[in-house]
């Protein structure tokens, strides 16, 4: 906020309300497209959020992960006060933000009050794009100095890039249990079991360790080609790859890993492959440091993978940041300048994919650290080989 002169900015993302409150907005889940829930924080006061939602969801300010400067609700909803009760404090809290407070109907009013109490509705206010309309943007500039209002979604993208000591642990975490469900759904490969098999048990064991699967790409063989498409019933055979990339969320921290199994003894073609994109993967980690561009890292992942034995490897990218979004800053592209920081969580991968083949993949987040990379993943990285 000091580089950019602006004395208040307001998260309006679910992940940037997350990343301010610690609090997984209810409202923006349910209704990412038209829902508003926002976190507001004042220059002066950078470590007490103000929390906004509408009147249903607003209770979700008692589950803020540290203490708030404040929180505001809007529109209607009824939670009825009766005379003969005793509220507890958590009560009696919610009580004033929900019942006492009936002034705001929309969320424009909403925000214009908590701007107001904050002291910045007439200081320079960064405002993140990312989630709200157009219109949303142009009536909150209209009664305020011109050029007052600014977007802030590049702000947060900056902010977040470099990890917190917690914020490392929670991606570690995140990767831990989709590090279990990919050994579960291992654990019953065998001859006759079916992609939708493996994915109903890779969601069974995460959900059950607190994860949201966001999405759960398993094929077998040389289906994984089309990676994206829905699992389905086509039977292990012997021989058979199994191709994992798993993306979701626990605590509000985001796990996106890869790995490649055999059912049986694999191809020659699928070891000689699989080896080169772990050579690929290995040297990103061993290479990267902080000032570092991403197009640098991009460039000699690729060089790694070529040279190791697919000459013709081509990807558009090979990694991204990732945190409370699943692609947060820095972006490992041929093209990005940008450049990673002491603290930047990599997800580092290097997938492959062939017409009547399959696909190849390994993917792992890690740290970049003065004295050595950190790999936040324990999961063996090479070829899994299944005997049964």
């Amino acid at each position: 906020m000091c580089a950019h002169d602006i004395d208040a900015v307001v998260a309006t993302s679910a992940e940037n309300v997350r990343y301010l409150t610690g609090i997984d907005s209810v409202a923006l889940e349910m209704f990412p497209h038209t829902g508003h829930c926002f976190a507001v924080v004042a220059r002066s006061a950078p470590e007490s959020p103000f929390f906004i939602s509408s009147r249903c969801e607003a209770d979700q300010f008692l589950d803020a992960a540290w203490p708030l400067r404040g929180a505001g609700a809007y529109g209607p909803f009824t939670r009825v006060v009766p005379d003969d009760v005793s509220l507890t404090p958590e009560e009696a809290a919610l009580k004033a933000v929900t019942v006492d407070d009936m002034s705001a109907v929309t969320p424009l009013e909403a925000l214009t009050s908590a701007l107001k109490m904050l002291h910045v509705d007439d200081s320079r206010v960064g405002i993140d794009e990312t989630g709200v309309p157009h219109h949303f943007m142009e009536a909150l500039a209209e009664d305020r100095a011109r050029g007052s209002v600014l977007d802030a979604s590049r702000i947060f993208r900056a902010a977040r890039k470099v990890k917190t000591l917690a914020e490392q642990a929670a991606i570690a975490a995140a990767a831990a249990v989709a590090q279990q469900g990919i050994a579960a759904a291992v654990g019953i490969a065998t001859v006759g079991v079916t992609e939708a098999d493996l994915v109903r048990e890779f969601h069974r064991t995460v959900a059950g360790l607190g994860a949201r699967p966001k999405f759960t790409l398993i094929k077998i063989g040389r289906a994984a080609v089309a990676g994206q498409t829905r699992p389905s019933t086509v039977a292990l055979e012997s021989g058979d790859a199994i191709w994992f990339d798993v993306g979701g969320i626990v605590n509000g921290y985001w796990y996106d890993i890869a790995r490649v199994f055999s059912v049986g003894e694999p191809s020659a073609k699928l070891v000689t492959y699989y080896q080169a994109m772990l050579v690929g993967e290995q040297a990103a980690i061993d290479a990267a440091t902080s000032g570092m561009r991403g197009r640098d890292l991009f460039a000699l992942t690729v060089e790694a993978v070529r040279d190791s034995g697919v000459g013709h490897y081509q990807r558009h990218h090979v990694g991204h940041g990732i945190g409370v979004e699943v692609y947060d800053d820095v972006l490992i592209t041929p093209t990005n300048d940008d450049v990673l920081e002491e603290g930047t969580v990599v997800n580092i991968e290097t997938p492959y994919y062939e017409f009547g083949f399959g696909a190849v993949h390994v993917e792992d987040p890690f740290v970049v650290n003065p004295g050595g990379n950190r790999l936040l993943t324990s999961m063996p990285r090479e070829l899994g080989i299944v005997q049964r």
